[in-house]
């Protein structure tokens, strides 16, 4: 029984070890990026929307059961989050405090939501697709990443370069995560409908 554990644990304990790491890289690049980037590239790197893609594609990457992935893209948010106010701190644009603010602590929990949502859909977007309702399971984890890009460019509409440059995104995760043309729609009538509650999401949490 112990040398059957052993492996699993070491297995997480490696993959949480990476998604923290990255979760490092993730907040510094954002803060670095939307100071460096002009308008609406800036925008993007900004974007709620976007650290969910970065925990989407983690949670697809790792090749791990969806509720690791799930531990490994709320771990990736949540170290994103803590690094960027650091870093902020690090240049004079914020102060410790701010660690600790309810606008940071509502982020954190945001994180933890977000990545663990986006981390096990990344993870279930590998699964196999057949014709069978588990089948839908792939093609509406991919869905969701989309939906979600399409959620916050319609709140960005009133910027229109920064709600199209979203949308391409979107429809660029679409194109490389869809396994066939039978995926690919699929995906794509999910998307609007998940679109929707996360617009409605994007709302309760006070975007």
């Amino acid at each position: 029984m112990t040398q059957t554990l052993a492996p699993a644990r070491h297995d997480a304990a490696v993959v949480l070890s990476r998604a923290a790491a990255l979760g490092v890289a993730l907040g510094v690049a954002d803060l670095v990026l939307i100071r460096l980037l002009p308008y609406p590239l800036a925008d993007l790197a900004n974007s709620s929307a976007v650290w969910a893609l970065a925990a989407f594609v983690l949670g697809r990457s790792l090749r791990v059961p969806p509720g690791l992935a799930a531990a490994a893209g709320a771990v990736l948010l949540v170290v994103g989050v803590a690094s960027y106010y650091l870093a902020a701190a690090v240049v004079d644009l914020a102060s410790l405090a701010s660690f600790v603010t309810p606008t940071t602590l509502s982020w954190y929990a945001m994180a933890v939501v977000a990545g663990a949502g986006f981390g096990a859909a990344g993870a279930v977007s590998t699964g196999p697709v057949s014709a069978g309702p588990a089948g839908w399971a792939p093609s509406g984890a991919v869905a969701l990443v989309v939906g979600v890009l399409l959620a916050e460019a319609w709140l960005r509409r009133a910027l229109p370069d920064t709600a199209l440059l979203t949308v391409a995104v979107a429809l660029a995760v679409l194109a490389a995560t869809s396994r066939g043309p039978a995926s690919a729609v699929r995906a794509a009538a999910l998307c609007v409908p998940l679109g929707v509650l996360c617009v409605a999401g994007f709302a309760l949490a006070g975007f």
